[in-house]
């Protein structure tokens, strides 16, 4: 019987700053064990960026469109990426084109036929729908990889477009705030595309107006399971007269949001992963946050590629049947082995 498996993980994350691809084996023992042989994150061109930024405001045929032209786009790019390593599988989580589980639907852009067609290997996408399907909020995904392979962290923190926690012990994860996503849009406002190292926050002034009137969205006061979709920066974000006093204001109101989500839980070591985890600034303000905590930030791999690597794991876990989505993060009736398979 096979115990290690080569497996390509793409991810299309919601901060839209490419598409990360991470090679890695994964081998099972007595429990699973990950290597990362290879990573890249591929920024979209102009035209393509604004096309799936605009995707939701399209008509069903162009979005249609999309999703194949997107499949064919990301085929291109994983057939170079993969140059002459061996790939037993692709495991794609596509650009979100809608995510609203109170309606039963959740839909990402990136054909799994169009891909698998293209580069003659086994694809998995769609990992949502059978979830939702189950009355879960189908997200987060990313927990399942957190318990199996980052199993010496009790709380798994990632702050991509979308800050996301996961509690071991408890086996239990949620969104707990849009993260990059404001940052980045209060950035653009002063013509930059991100806050390097935070230090245009740095220079900011502290609202707390602002942090206020951020704690009346009645979404921070739910308790889990939650999810986020991307269209919720467009009903929360409220503008500073100085977008460096909105960096430095949201920064803050994440870590503040941060620390109370986790007041209840024990403290342990906290595994700190994602775009904001180079943003030094936010990092500081939430070390301050968690005075209990040690949080540890890890190397640039699993930093910026950690959920791309989960992706690869959870469409192998697919692949072999098991499951790979929790009833407990999610408030399903039951687990899912979820995803759709796309054979070449």
């Amino acid at each position: 019987m096979k115990t290690i498996y080569s497996v390509l993980g793409v991810m299309a994350g919601s901060s839209m700053d490419g598409l990360d691809i991470t090679l890695a084996s994964f081998r099972k023992g007595g429990k699973w064990s990950f290597e990362i042989k290879k990573c890249e994150t591929i920024p979209y061109e102009t035209q393509l960026y604004v096309q799936l930024k605009e995707s939701p405001n399209k008509s069903h045929e162009n979005q249609r469109e999309l999703d194949v032209d997107f499949g064919k786009w990301i085929g291109a790019k994983v057939n170079k990426f993969i140059g002459e390593n061996k790939v037993d599988l692709i495991s794609v989580h596509g650009h979100t084109l809608i995510h609203a589980p109170q309606d039963n639907i959740s839909r990402q852009l990136g054909d799994g036929k169009t891909i698998a067609g293209i580069t003659n290997i086994p694809t998995v996408t769609n990992f949502r729908s059978e979830d939702i399907q189950k009355g879960g909020q189908g997200a987060p995904l990313v927990p399942l990889g957190d318990f199996e392979l980052f199993t010496d962290f009790e709380a798994c923190l990632n702050l991509g477009g979308i800050a996301n926690i996961s509690i071991r012990d408890e086996k239990k994860a949620w969104d707990i705030c849009p993260c990059n996503q404001i940052l980045n849009y209060f950035a653009n406002k002063l013509g930059e595309n991100y806050d390097k190292e935070g230090q245009l926050a740095e220079k900011g002034t502290l609202d707390q107006h602002f942090i206020s009137k951020m704690l009346e969205i009645p979404y921070f006061h739910l308790p889990p399971p939650k999810s986020l979709p991307n269209a919720f920066i467009k009903q929360s974000v409220l503008d500073s007269n100085d977008p460096r006093n909105g960096l430095r204001s949201y920064s803050e109101f994440i870590a503040q949001q941060i620390a109370t989500d986790l007041k209840p839980y024990r403290t342990d070591k906290l595994l700190v992963t994602g775009g904001g985890s180079f943003n030094n600034f936010l990092v500081s303000r939430i070390q301050k946050s968690l005075p209990n905590w040690k949080v540890i930030i890890p190397d640039i791999s699993i930093i910026a590629y950690k959920e791309a690597l989960i992706f690869a794991f959870l469409g192998l876990k697919k692949i072999l049947g098991e499951v790979n989505v929790l009833r407990t993060v999610t408030g399903a009736v039951s687990d899912s082995s979820s995803g759709t398979i796309h054979h070449p």
